[in-house]
């Protein structure tokens, strides 16, 4: 599914030209709802980057908004900018400030670790980051083709 399909019913209620926001990948009004350096487009916002962005394909988001808060938290006790996060084959989460080198489950480069990717109560942590899948870009949202 293509973009444009994921978000015909929000485009449709836009009058006017659209934005994204950057932070959440809401579909919004351009000029009024969001200031420039806070949308997607703001290194060009031309129609031919919306036209492009609207025909990549859609991903769902992977992270929740709870995972996204403790990476939050992490970044600003331990002082870091985590940007990628990977689960390795021995079911350990990692965070990594600069991206690694490797290739699912087996990623070089320091990192800090959720050991087992469980949190308080037992509850799993980033259920949806298998090691299978690869490394996931905190920033952009997606999983990075290997």
């Amino acid at each position: 599914m293509r973009k444009f399909e994921a978000y015909k019913d929000d485009l449709m209620k836009i009058e006017g030209e659209f934005a994204v926001d950057k932070n959440t990948r809401e579909i919004v009004r351009c000029n009024s709802n969001i200031e420039c350096e806070d949308c997607l487009f703001n290194s060009g916002c031309s129609e031919r980057d919306k036209i492009r962005w609207l025909y990549e394909e859609y991903e769902k988001l992977i992270l929740s908004d709870d995972e996204l808060e403790l990476i939050k938290t992490l970044n600003k006790v331990l002082g870091k900018e985590y940007k990628y996060v990977a689960r390795d084959k021995y079911n350990v989460i990692r965070l990594y400030e600069i991206k690694p080198n490797g290739k699912s489950g087996t990623y070089y480069g320091a990192y800090t670790y959720i050991d087992g990717g469980v949190g308080s109560e037992g509850r799993i942590l980033f259920p949806n980051i298998m090691h299978k899948d690869g490394l996931y870009d905190i920033e952009n949202k997606c999983f990075i083709k290997e």
